[in-house]
């Protein structure tokens, strides 16, 4: 015996597959838009990091620069004027007489 398949059955089925399609799609559709307002965001934030990276590189480049020390020394410290001579010092510590028990010393012998 042959059964077939009623219209209104079909239709039912076939109503059912397109909504679960619709919700499906509604669904992928949403997070779709998401990823991609999130892609546009970070794309956003590359460039500014990309460019802030320039500009960081740019200075580092004449941080090191007899220039640069002298500028900052002048404009930030009030250290030398631009006449003056730049040392460098490679053991700063040997510029200290004293050690810091040295001179707790010294100022206890002073104090009496």
């Amino acid at each position: 015996m042959r059964r077939s398949m009623n219209m209104k059955g079909f239709l039912l089925i076939l109503g059912a597959l397109f909504l679960v399609f619709f919700v499906c799609h509604r669904m992928l559709r949403g997070t779709l838009d998401e990823k991609t307002e999130r892609e546009t965001a970070l794309r956003a934030t590359l460039t500014r990091l990309e460019e802030e990276n320039r500009d960081l590189n740019n200075q580092l480049s004449i941080v090191d620069t007899k220039d640069y020390i002298v500028s900052s020394a002048i404009e930030n410290y009030n250290y030398m004027s631009r006449d003056d001579i730049r040392f460098t010092f490679s053991n700063p510590e040997a510029l200290y007489a004293y050690s810091e028990e040295e001179i707790q010393i010294l100022m206890d012998e002073l104090a009496d």
